[in-house]
């Protein structure tokens, strides 16, 4: 499903979809005190995923487009109906914004991530048992992310909340988030990271700074998944010990490479493999060796690189060319991710962001953007216009996003 995704769709299965998400978010503690409460948590938060599936970036925008909103919707969403209008009140801009900074966002981060883990899977286990991914392995990449103009909480002043968080290859979803906590970093939260993930028939794909021995070994050895990991200067013993059992990179001898062109450029990627014999490092099957040459129009060198790198999977399970695609794909969590919610969602320029509510609010994101995938869409920014000019279009997203799955 693309950006002209139907509109017309089943409402039934709509319906349920929304449902289903209220009774997810009703899972989230409500830390605020029972008198005044005028709306119930789950209503509040379904109405902010709602309102950032319409392309809201802020706590004022969420606000102006909840009321936008069609009034089945909010009625699905659990918002109240005012005694004497009959019209729906929605939650305002500060009880958006104290809802937001009030609940425990680590927790809000486990069951957004849980819940779409879980449809993500459901996806999966369908299409394998249609016979699609017959002997594959489901593909997560790990990376992290700062999110600028934020105070993290507890932290030194000056520290922005970084947040760590795996990625679906094939889908682009969010199955997993972690507030990294002040004075450490991404290499010791994989544990935490993963912890709710089965890595059981999983490859975790991860750039350089993972390359270390307690990675891999929790990869592996605790938790039973695969890995592919690039290896830089930042680990020299790993690095030599792979590039001594590669064979030369003499023109020819690759293993496999691809040529692609496009803006008036060509890119040449190619690989070489090897066992990785006597290479000390946890589970390590194979080493390999990345080139990217990029060319201009007229055949005369741009740039060139040269990548090196380390993985669990066997030759019998994994080709030359599917380890270049996994490193390839593996900057999906930067382009489908990252980079959506800093230009679309503007996330790194929303100002003045103190305590926890930041980290909500990448949480939901997450979260829409996950529908958003899971129902097809492709063209992200296109189909939250075309959200915007025509709130209808959230249920059936919805439908599509949650149905497929239960059935």
């Amino acid at each position: 499903m693309d950006s002209r995704c139907s509109t017309t769709g089943h409402p039934d299965a709509g319906v349920a979809g929304v449902r289903a998400l209220a009774d997810m978010l009703d899972g989230i503690a409500d830390p605020r005190k029972l008198r005044g409460i005028r709306h119930q948590i789950s209503a509040v938060l379904t109405v902010m995923v709602l309102a950032v599936l319409a392309g809201a970036r802020n706590f004022r925008e969420i606000a102006d487009r909840s009321a936008e909103l069609p009034s089945d919707l909010l009625t699905l969403a659990g918002c109240r109906v005012h005694p004497r209008t009959g019209e729906h009140v929605v939650p305002s801009a500060a009880t958006i914004r104290r809802v937001a900074h009030g609940i425990d966002a680590d927790a809000t981060d486990h069951q957004v991530s849980a819940w779409l883990r879980a449809e993500a899977l459901a996806r999966t286990t369908a299409r394998d048992a249609a016979g699609v991914l017959a002997d594959t392995l489901v593909a997560v990449a790990m990376d992290g992310k700062t999110i600028r103009n934020t105070i993290e909480p507890g932290g030194p002043e000056g520290n922005e909340i970084k947040l760590f968080s795996a990625l679906t290859h094939a889908e682009a979803i969010v199955i997993a988030q972690h507030r990294i906590p002040a004075g450490t970093n991404e290499i010791t939260q994989v544990p935490a990271l993963l912890d709710g993930v089965d890595l059981r028939g999983v490859v975790v794909t991860g750039d350089a700074a993972h390359a270390c021995h307690g990675t891999a070994s929790h990869i592996t050895t605790e938790r039973g998944g695969h890995y592919v990991l690039t290896v830089k200067g930042n680990h020299p013993g790993l690095l030599a010990q792979a590039t001594a059992v590669l064979p030369p990179a003499a023109p020819g001898s690759e293993h496999h490479v691809t040529d692609d062109r496009g803006h008036g450029r060509v890119v040449r990627r190619a690989i070489w493999v090897a066992p990785a014999d006597g290479v000390d490092f946890p589970g390590v099957a194979q080493v390999f060796r990345i080139r990217r040459d990029t060319f201009d129009h007229l055949g005369r060198r741009l740039s060139k690189e040269v990548v090196h790198g380390v993985t669990s999977l066997t030759a019998e399970r994994a080709t030359p060319e599917q380890i270049a695609g996994l490193v390839r794909n593996h900057w999906r969590i930067e382009n489908k991710s990252h980079w959506v919610r800093d230009v679309v969602y503007r996330e790194d320029h929303q100002h003045a962001y103190a305590g926890t509510g930041a980290q909500v609010m990448a949480t939901l994101r997450n979260l829409a953007l996950g529908l958003l995938r899971l129902a097809g869409v492709t063209q992200i920014t296109r189909t939250l216009q075309r959200i915007t000019a025509d709130r209808a279009r959230i249920l059936p997203i919805i439908a599509a996003a949650t149905n497929a799955n239960r059935h």
